[in-house]
């Protein structure tokens, strides 16, 4: 099974370095040369490259700034690794690059008295990442042997190549393994990067739109989820690309374990402590240059908040490049105090969200209903695959001038979280004897706000004559998305079962 290019997405080339550019993948294979460190700081700033390629690009501009440094002091050089850690951190407030560079420098030590400081920083830093990258191919096996067999197995986003040596120590122990995996909305990281390299690698993989995890788990199809961290917190929260958290939940709603490839706290106490970076609406509004919504339609509002946090006591387990932990030993380990359930968070904004498709009538009745809870904005998932929040029910809002707020379908779990969401109203297109019949989708959405006591109101659902661009998830705004000879699974309509409305407040 050959490894993946995004195990190691930055190469050192000698007297510079070059980035995968992950944003052109699959359609396209190319490497930004980088000489200067702003370089290196615009392709993390447009996610040309993330997750490790970022922790190699931050470390490898470390060694560039080391062997370029004109000044033989130690103290010069220490302060303008300092001001690196600083600016990576502006570009992407969420990571830690400063306690990424102080873990760097507490194995550093002092340079030989007959060795220059600037090259032995940059000997140290390559050092440094070699043992980073044989860490995660160990990382990997212990991973692999945590795993059942068969392993049906679903992922979020995309954690560069480690996918797929799990996969390939999973094949040497003789356990079977195929991933479902996410297509990552806004971008896609799931559909372009995990299914194209899982495919390259022989690896069995399907897609699913992000609003069908709720579907997907409770027809039995999934034994094990995985996921990465950007970063994680001493009391085993974890914090990863906006949707993780939903994922986490509803693993934990069918009893599938849950596990995370996390890396070491630092200082982050606990999961709420961190910055959320919001990233450019512009972002989540256009794909490759097109508009998300029909055209001809101004004023929208959207939302895209890149990472959200995964409580601990929705993981299983948390693996480290050293251990295996429980969150329990996690927080032993690194000496954090339990965490204490939240009664309930600080409202952050009056949201209520819409779900499905409305039929023409009730949209004044929405625009009421909104100002009668004293909501802000009207909030509307994109709904894929189909996109029929962004293609119909954003455009009718828009005509009808109600205020709105789109996001991608991931980011439902975020809103939830934050306090935000007041009511969801549901559409349903039929009412069975085993409960309301909606879009793919719904189950999530209800599963989110059961969780969270957010009142569920049930409304029919219309249709649109609009016919959809999408089918499924090979496709986004009719556009080929999906690497060639990946499967992707069939998408259906959802029955939300009649239980799930017992305990949800006001339901």
């Amino acid at each position: 099974m050959p490894p993946s290019p995004l195990f190691a997405s930055v190469l050192w080339q000698g007297d510079h370095f070059k980035i995968l550019d992950e944003t052109l993948l699959p359609w396209k294979t190319e490497y930004i040369t980088v000489h200067e460190i702003p370089q290196a700081l615009e392709a993390v700033k447009e996610m040309k490259t993330r997750a490790f390629g970022q922790v190699l690009t931050f470390l490898y501009s470390l060694a560039l700034a080391a062997k370029n440094h004109a000044a033989k002091d130690r103290e010069s050089l220490d302060e303008r690794l300092i001001q690196l850690g600083d600016e990576f951190s502006r570009v992407r407030p969420t990571f830690d690059f400063q306690g990424l560079y102080r873990r760097f420098c507490a194995g550093l030590g002092e340079p030989p008295a007959d060795e220059e400081v600037g090259s032995w920083v940059e000997t140290k830093a390559h050092e440094w990442i070699a043992r980073i990258i044989k860490a995660r191919e160990k990382r990997a096996r212990r991973t692999a042997e945590l795993l059942p067999n068969p392993c049906r197995l679903m992922t979020h986003c995309n954690v560069s190549g480690e996918l797929v040596a799990v996969a390939q120590y999973c094949e040497e122990l003789g356990k079977e393994i195929e991933v479902c995996a996410t297509e990552t909305r806004p971008y896609l990281q799931g559909t372009r990067l995990t299914a194209w390299e899982l495919h390259q690698a022989g690896v069995k993989v399907a897609l699913i739109p992000d609003c069908a995890i709720g579907q997907v788990m409770a027809q039995g199809r999934v034994n094990a989820v995985l996921v990465g961290a950007d970063r994680c917190a001493r009391n085993g929260d974890v914090i990863n690309k906006v949707g993780t958290y939903p994922l986490a939940l509803v693993a934990k709603e069918y009893r599938i374990p849950f596990y995370a490839l996390v890396q070491d706290p630092g200082s982050l106490v606990r999961g709420e402590d961190v910055q959320i970076e919001e990233r450019p609406v512009a972002e989540l509004l256009t794909f490759q240059g097109r508009p998300l919504i029909p055209e001809g339609l101004k004023g929208i509002e959207g939302r895209y908040p890149a990472f959200d946090v995964t409580p601990a006591g929705l993981i299983s387990s948390l693996i480290t490049f050293d251990e295996t932990f429980t969150p329990e030993t996690f927080q032993q380990r690194f000496k954090a105090a339990s965490p204490v359930p939240q009664e309930g968070k600080k409202e952050q904004g009056r949201l209520l969200l819409i779900y499905g498709v409305p039929r023409p009538e009730s949209y004044p009745y929405l625009s009421y209903s909104g100002k009668t809870a004293e909501t802000q904005a009207l909030l509307v998932p994109e709904m894929r695959p189909h996109l029929w929040g962004a293609q119909v029910v954003a455009g009718e809002l828009l005509r009808r001038q109600i205020p709105m707020t789109l996001i991608s379908d991931n980011m439902m779990g975020s809103f939830f979280a934050r306090g935000e969401i007041r009511r969801l109203c549901l559409f349903y297109s039929e009412l069975g004897p085993k409960g309301p019949v909606g879009i793919c989708g719904s189950l999530l959405a209800v599963l989110l706000a059961r969780a969270h006591r957010v009142p569920i109101e049930l409304l029919s659902a219309g249709e649109s004559d609009r016919p959809p661009l999408d089918r499924d998830v090979s496709t986004f705004l009719g556009q080929q998305v999906s690497p060639e000879g990946v499967a992707t699974y069939p998408v259906e309509r959802e029955v939300i079962p009649w239980a799930l409305f017992k305990n949800a407040s006001d339901a």
